[in-house]
């Protein structure tokens, strides 16, 4: 489906930001656009307010509410990180150390889309997710209710109070130091929680946190799973050598990144 006349100055946009908007306005899939009828007149209505936001910058996944995340359709707006399908890879490599009876944390939930990606492929596990944000946790019920999908939400500074129940720990912390955070696209700086980006230590506080508490939290054993910026995989390997941890996967991202480590809890 092309534009309508009527919105030909907004021809310059990105065409695949421009087929998001469509394809959600219409709810339809991308393959679909050519096939659906033209536009009514409060579509187009729609559409420019759309078109006049994401000109000014803003993300088309919070103009309208809605990531898509290993299958599943999310909401999503400026209280949460925009969910990337390069965390995906992550996703399936934690599936592979989940038992059907598993009891696995996740630490700072935002939207919940991993722990729901996790949640919808293996039901019978039980789910913790914690954030320090209320505001984010407010999101993640509302996709936990969205998709039927039960997970324990708790706000907390990284760990909850109960320890040592935990099978495996999976997160996506803040990760981008000072200096990267300059440089980030205005999308992201101007328009996504400061909170879940930015990290100190040039990137790695949150990595050390994790590290030095997670034993506490673990069975004997347990798999710790994290996502890391594309240039952090070696310091996150040396923090892990004096913490009790073995590395069983160094992962990739989609565009062949290294992107995250799996961990296993020495006995």
């Amino acid at each position: 489906m092309l534009l309508p006349d009527e919105l030909a100055r907004f021809d310059d946009l990105d065409p695949e930001d421009v087929k998001f908007l469509l394809c959600s306005l219409l709810s339809c899939s991308r393959s679909e656009l050519p096939f659906r009828d033209s536009l009514n007149s409060y579509q187009i209505d729609l559409l420019r307010s759309w078109l006049i936001r994401l000109q000014n910058g803003e993300p088309p996944q919070y103009i309208t509410n809605k990531a898509w995340f290993y299958g599943l359709e999310l909401y999503v707006d400026n209280r949460v990180l925009i969910p990337r399908f390069d965390t995906e890879p992550l996703v399936e490599a934690t599936l592979k150390y989940l038992k059907d009876d598993a009891h696995l944390l996740e630490i700072g939930v935002g939207s919940a889309a991993i722990s729901l990606a996790l949640k919808c492929r293996k039901p019978t596990i039980k789910v913790t997710a914690t954030d320090i944000s209320p505001e984010a946790l407010q999101v993640a019920k509302h996709n936990s209710l969205a998709l039927g999908l039960d997970i324990d939400l708790l706000l907390a500074d990284l760990f909850p109070s109960r320890t040592g129940v935990f099978d495996v720990i999976v997160s996506n912390p803040p990760y981008i130091s000072d200096h990267e955070y300059q440089n980030l696209h205005s999308r992201v700086k101007d328009y996504e929680p400061i909170g879940a980006l930015l990290a100190d230590h040039d990137g790695m506080i949150f990595y050390e946190r994790i590290l030095a508490g997670a034993p506490q939290y673990l069975v004997p054993g347990g798999i710790l799973a994290l996502e890391h910026g594309y240039n952090q995989q070696s310091q996150l390997q040396s923090l892990t050598e004096s913490t009790g941890f073995e590395i069983l996967q160094k992962g990739k991202d989609l565009a062949g990144l290294d992107r995250f480590l799996i961990l296993k809890l020495q006995k």
